[in-house]
């Protein structure tokens, strides 16, 4: 039985496939930082489509002259159990970008310094009188101000490009799955803050990557006309496999499976071409059998539970009214907000609170003034269980 990673595996180069044209696009975006111009990028994408595995291989690919920091928001997300700050995300991005210079020699210093006052952060100690020297920075004595302590993480990267004496020419932040910045309190100043500084910083790029199609309302809100960006985002998506892209991976990772014509055909219109999909799918099957149409048909509703292992956990961690709306989009089909209400048996506010959450975790997108699930895999899975069963699964 083959096995192919359902995140992104420490190996990256064994199961990487064919995004080289991406990755030539994106290290031309970022090779600009040598010439003192930083580009803003939007990377776009649904679920399970490759984006968190495409960045970490830009990532390591980058010369030793860009420093990098990968932040992932839904994993604070998920460890705080929703209870995002501001504050929280603030201190770990520093955290990360002090990270980056730990092996930095000229700059061992400034990475100590950071070390400590990230301790005095974490035990809640906001005396900055040491910090104020760091890097030049200027934070006064204070005891609590968020204010500040955001300045300061702000101005630290390009801080540290100008330190460096030229050995570091620029600074690469990937902020992944931003659009969980959507649980906070007030979202939008906080992209705005990003804006605010990214407009005076010569050498650093930011990289906010989000689930979603390209033309979602979370897309609008950063980088649209009216948006904090205002369009100065370069707009980056990543597409599904193509089926000849498809079997080309096939071919390539798990050569031991074999289909027909008509096998693959069927295979490709079940996983859409999406690596998560098709590297779920892959890990239920088996080389001793020839696959025809009616083979993966059989074997993809058969073992549906083992292939949708990942989005079966994604299901049972969301609330019932959560799961209400799913299902009734589900049953409906894409629908304006006012539909839905009219199908749902709670509040406009809880409905829209919820929506919120679901647009937040990637699994709605709403475009046109329309609702509708992006998450496919979750979807074939839930219309599978209330035609077998008669009901969703609670």
């Amino acid at each position: 039985m083959p096995s192919l990673p359902l995140g992104v595996p420490s190996d990256i180069d064994q199961y990487f496939y064919n995004r080289k044209k991406e990755l030539i696009s994106l290290n031309s975006l970022i090779d600009t930082l040598n010439h003192d111009v930083a580009n803003q990028i939007l990377v776009t994408g649904y679920r399970g489509v490759g984006k968190s595995f495409l960045l970490k291989k830009l990532i390591q690919e980058l010369p030793d002259n860009i420093l990098t920091a990968y932040l992932d928001i839904s994993t604070l997300y998920g460890i705080q159990k929703g209870n995002l700050t501001e504050e929280l995300i603030m201190r770990t991005l520093l955290e990360e970008m002090n990270n980056a210079i730990k092996d930095e020699n000229k700059l061992q210093r400034t990475y100590k310094s950071v070390k400590k006052l990230l301790w005095n952060i974490m035990n809640s100690d906001y005396d900055f009188r040491e910090a104020g020297s760091i890097l030049g920075i200027s934070i006064p004595d204070i005891s609590d101000n968020y204010e500040k302590l955001s300045k300061f993480v702000m101005e630290y990267p390009q801080k540290i490009v100008d330190s460096s004496e030229g050995e570091v020419k620029g600074f690469v932040i990937v902020v992944d799955e931003f659009q969980f910045i959507g649980e906070l309190e007030s979202p939008e100043p906080f992209f705005w803050l990003f804006r605010s500084f990214t407009q005076k910083q010569d050498n650093v790029s930011y990289i906010f990557t989000r689930s979603t199609s390209t033309t979602s309302e979370v897309v609008e809100k950063i980088n649209g006309i009216n948006g904090a960006f205002g369009n100065r985002m370069i707009q980056f998506n990543v597409d599904p496999f193509t089926r000849k892209e498809t079997e080309g991976y096939l071919k390539e990772k798990v050569p031991e499976i074999k289909f027909t014509n008509s096998g693959l055909e069927r295979f490709y219109k079940c996983t859409r071409g999406y690596p998560a999909y098709i590297n779920s799918f892959c890990n239920i099957m088996s080389a001793d059998v020839t696959y025809d149409e009616n083979e993966v048909i059989k074997e993809f509703y058969q073992k549906l539970e083992q292939v949708a292992v990942k989005w079966i956990t994604m299901w049972a961690s969301l609330s019932k009214h959560e799961k209400c709306i799913i299902n009734t989009i589900i049953d409906n089909g894409p629908l304006k907000w006012s539909e839905l209400l009219k199908n749902v048996d709670f509040s406009d506010r809880t409905l829209t609170n919820n929506l919120r959450k679901l647009k937040n975790k990637g699994i709605l997108s709403h475009s046109h003034k329309i609702y509708m699930v992006d998450d496919h895999m979750l979807a074939a899975w839930l219309r599978y269980k209330k035609k077998e069963d008669g009901f969703y699964p609670s």
